[in-house]
């Protein structure tokens, strides 16, 4: 019982998790119960238990379970084998359950419990996206964006370490893929087509706290140096890639080799991408919050129409990859991003948004000169920009939510509700 009440409440490491389950499983056989297994004790166990049947505890007892017997273990097998059996019959009546409408997620009290959750915290966003834009400006959206960056992969290759790493068996498994990280960054913000228009040497003459100090006088040496910037990241991936050759350890290839694909995967998903958004902040605002709004506007919509339409027009699934998906969120969130990307040009089209960084930081917000599309047609009312609007808000509708179907497929195929538990309602940095 006492084992049972320390699992019940406190959160182990993923590599205790499967021997205290296993512990628990066999105090729960060894000790004599009634036939019936009615006990109070029998009961904390019982149900303890049911917290060591998820699809990723088992995969790791049921690995666990075949090594023991090859050396001479005694691992409860009817236990473990019972205990799976049960799990997956847990899981396809969830699954089951989702489909139909009769999952506990249905019910309207869990429903309106979850909807108010993401409110206030899609709020509390909301509030923090309008202090970084408006107060903060440029560079701390583009701080922020790379933070995020960093954010993304760790919750990435947290989703592979419990899987993959289960007994720390595979040499400097975070530091790799760390390692790779950096040398991806490297690269994608050594690209001379990506460089941000930010003059260094102004833009540190504006800080009061460099303003002609002796570090000013580095700068054009940083500047030349930037010259060797590819031969840096070309060696960075160089050693990167020895080591990563070095380190594949035998009985493990398999395991090394898709770890590895997974981490290519993906920085290729990410790292460039990012890398862009900077390049359109310094550019405008505007092109920064502007995609950001629609792919909000998108998801907010689809979910309320799913909230309140899902599967009273079209009964047919729409994803088997995402269950709670209906098509008639896919199709409302559609319907509304498109009002949204022909009206919020206008509403957005101001000096602080649509002019770039380096206007405003020489010629001042008053003088700065916004760019002729962004200005309606006195004849029509109908600025170019809106028209731009609806290309990126059909993008935003079609494309943008197959990001959150791979984010379902790469939970779903390790198991986990969301990435991480930093923002209430939504999961971690990768909802961002």
């Amino acid at each position: 019982s006492n084992l049972s009440t320390s699992i019940s409440h406190i959160t182990l490491p993923p590599h205790v998790l499967p021997f205290a389950c296993y512990l628990l499983r066999h105090c729960s056989n060894t000790h004599h119960t009634p036939p019936h297994h009615t006990t109070p004790r029998y009961t904390a166990l019982h149900q303890t238990a049911l917290l060591c049947t998820t699809p990723h505890e088992m995969a790791v007892t049921r690995r666990a379970h075949k090594k023991g017997g090859s050396e001479g273990g005694d691992a409860p097998s009817d236990a473990v084998d019972a205990l799976a059996a049960e799990a997956d019959a847990k899981a396809k009546a969830e699954a089951e359950a989702a489909s139909n409408g009769t999952h506990e997620m249905s019910k309207p009290k869990t429903k309106f419990q979850k909807l108010a959750v993401r409110f206030v915290t899609g709020g509390m966003m909301a509030a923090v996206l309008y202090i970084v834009v408006f107060h903060v400006g440029h560079l701390g959206v583009a701080v922020a964006l790379f933070g995020i960056t960093g954010g993304l992969f760790k919750e990435l290759v947290d989703v592979g370490y419990s899987e993959a790493n289960t007994e720390r068996a595979l040499p400097f498994y975070r530091s790799l893929q760390w390692a790779w990280f950096m040398v991806s960054m490297s690269a994608a913000y050594s690209l001379e087509a990506l460089n941000a228009p930010l003059n260094l040497t102004s833009f540190l003459k504006r800080l009061p706290f460099l303003n002609d100090t002796a570090i000013l006088k580095f700068v054009p040496m940083v500047l030349d140096a930037r010259q060797y910037h590819d031969y840096i990241s070309f060696l960075g991936y160089s050693v990167a890639f020895i080591v990563t050759v070095l380190t594949l350890k035998e009985g493990h290839y398999k395991t090394q080799i898709h770890i590895l694909s997974f981490t290519v995967l993906a920085l290729s998903l990410f790292v460039v991408q990012m890398k862009m958004a900077i390049f359109n902040v310094f550019h405008g605002l505007f092109w920064f919050l502007f995609p950001l709004l629609l792919v909000a506007v998108n998801d907010t919509f689809a979910y309320f129409s799913g909230f309140t339409m899902g599967k009273k027009i079209i009964t047919g699934v729409f994803l088997t990859l995402s269950p709670n998906k209906t098509w008639e969120g896919f199709i409302g969130g559609g319907m509304f991003t498109m009002v949204a990307g022909w009206y919020l040009p206008s509403l957005l089209s101001t000096k602080w948004l649509a002019c770039s960084y380096s206007d405003i930081a020489d010629n001042g917000l008053d003088q700065c000169v916004v760019a002729s599309h962004f200005i309606s047609d006195p004849g029509t009312g109908i600025a170019p920009v809106q028209y731009h609007g609806l290309v990126l808000a059909l993008f935003a509708s079609v494309v943008a939510p197959f990001g959150g179907f791979f984010a379902s497929a790469i939970k779903r195929a390790y198991g986990l509700k969301d990435f991480a538990t930093m923002i209430p309602g939504h999961g971690g940095t990768s909802t961002l």
